[in-house]
């Protein structure tokens, strides 16, 4: 203490400033500790993950049938793909037109010794029934111990400008369908004793504010959060629930949206349907949620560093500078 304080007096401190030189280095290693566990807590999960081996979920659950949503292209039909490679037979359901019965005569002529069943279905539709009965009828007869809701859209433009009715569709489909879906096949495997897992694809859309696709970015946050309550709740039953968040991926996902100057952008960076497929299977019933793809890594880090408000905040005097938004400002007269 004596020779600090030597020092002190050869530097010319008084106590008062060395006072808050101290404070500032104690707040200095906090902020380092605190990015530390905030960094730490994203990459080692992740880093362990990619360390794992690859898993065949027929035998990791026991499993016989798969029920794949949006099945007829893009991640939906890459999934089915993967899960009859692994020998399982797997339910399509999509909308009820040629892609899907052409997506299930290929899977059927590359898979002979599985079986497929195409269920054409509007997953968007306001009365849940009219999908739901048509899946409940084309599982009746067998144990479905996977499920992947995969199927989505997406809208884009000032949240005015379409219908609400074309909004509510929306998230019919990103949100709500998800959960029929799992309340249906929990009581399922449930009631069977069978082990299994209900699968999300959910979006990087999730961690961000999304002006422009409101409604998608909502569907997927609340995606994401029913994901990890729900997890909790059904390992007392051996299902495991997962939820993805897929960077941009090159998928039928952008191709009714206008030709935006963001898009072009991640595509040059996008993953395809095979790689999210690929990464799905592998972390399904070892982590709950998955950031894939460097965009879903880095937007995750976001709102661990500023509060998920004030980010929006900051964006409203910056709005007009957004590239799309004069292109949906003209479109809905705003300009």
């Amino acid at each position: 203490m004596e020779t600090r304080a030597r020092w002190v007096r050869a530097r010319g401190l008084d106590a008062e400033t060395q006072l808050e030189r101290t404070m500032w280095q104690y707040v200095g290693y906090v902020a380092i500790l605190l990015c530390a566990v905030l960094m730490g807590t994203q990459l080692v999960p992740a880093m362990v993950l990619a360390m794992l081996p690859g898993q065949n979920l027929k035998r990791k659950y026991g499993a016989h049938w798969a029920l794949v949503t949006g099945a007829s292209s893009g991640i939906g039909l890459a999934l089915a793909r993967k899960l009859a490679q692994q020998e399982l037979n797997v339910v399509l359901v999509a909308l009820d037109d040629e892609m899907l019965h052409a997506a299930c005569s290929a899977l059927k002529q590359q898979y002979p010794k599985q079986q497929f069943r195409a269920v054409g279905a509007n997953l968007s539709a306001a009365n849940a029934a009219e999908y739901m009965d048509k899946i409940k009828q084309a599982t009746a007869d067998i144990a479905v111990s996977i499920v992947m809701s995969n199927a989505g859209y997406l809208l884009m433009g000032f949240f005015e400008q379409r219908p609400v009715e074309q909004h509510i569709a929306n998230a019919m489909c990103n949100a709500l369908c998800p959960v029929h879906l799992a309340h249906y096949f929990v009581r399922h495997m449930k009631d069977r004793k069978i082990k299994g897992c209900i699968a999300f694809t959910s979006s990087a859309a999730y961690f961000l504010p999304t002006p422009f696709a409101s409604m998608y970015g909502a569907g997927k946050a609340f995606l994401s959060e029913f994901a990890m309550s729900l997890a909790v709740e059904t390992r007392d039953h051996a299902i495991d629930v997962f939820a993805i968040h897929p960077s941009y991926t090159r998928t039928n996902l952008y191709a009714n949206t206008e030709k935006l100057g963001v898009l072009a952008f991640l595509d040059k960076f996008a993953a395809t349907p095979e790689d999210v497929a690929d990464a799905l299977i592998h972390s399904v019933g070892r982590v709950i949620c998955l950031d894939y793809g460097w965009y879903a890594k880095l937007t995750r880090l976001v709102p661990k560093i500023f509060d998920i408000s004030l980010l929006a905040q900051i964006i409203i005097p910056f709005r007009t500078m957004i590239p799309e938004y004069k292109q949906f400002a003209t479109a809905s007269g705003s300009s």
